[in-house]
């Protein structure tokens, strides 16, 4: 019977990810279409006659396939957390259940934070005036 959760959780954690794969894909080629030859746009620099309310609707669409990234991720982590309490069989088992379950928790927030500071950074640089 848990082989059979196991199966089916493994495959609703693959579904995710290849919804957020697809997703970003689209979003990916969305971006770089108004930069074709035709615009008239060498510099790469975004389109003047993209509305403000495409570029929203495209930042909502990658913040919300991140978001379903993380909670994929986290799903994928509290899986593999309940299997192994489901078969611990000692008190010992459970404290390693939890001290695996922990770390790779940490491990999951510490890139979140890096990836914050790093967003953090480039917007700082974004905002830096240029002499």
């Amino acid at each position: 019977m848990s082989k059979y959760f196991f199966c089916l959780r493994t495959l609703l954690v693959v579904a995710v990810f290849t919804l957020v794969l697809m997703n970003g894909g689209v979003a990916f080629s969305q971006e770089t279409s108004g930069n074709d030859s035709n615009s008239g746009n060498e510099l790469g620099q975004p389109d003047d006659r993209e509305s403000k309310s495409e570029r929203k609707s495209k930042r909502f669409e990658t913040k919300k396939a991140q978001v379903l990234e993380n909670i994929g991720k986290k799903r994928a982590i509290l899986d593999t957390f309940e299997s192994c309490v489901k078969s611990a069989n000692s008190r010992e088992g459970m404290k390693l259940c939890r001290t695996s379950n922990k770390s790779s928790m940490e491990t999951l927030r510490n890139q979140r934070k890096e990836m914050k500071a790093k967003r953090k950074e480039m917007k700082g640089e974004r905002r830096k005036p240029v002499n």
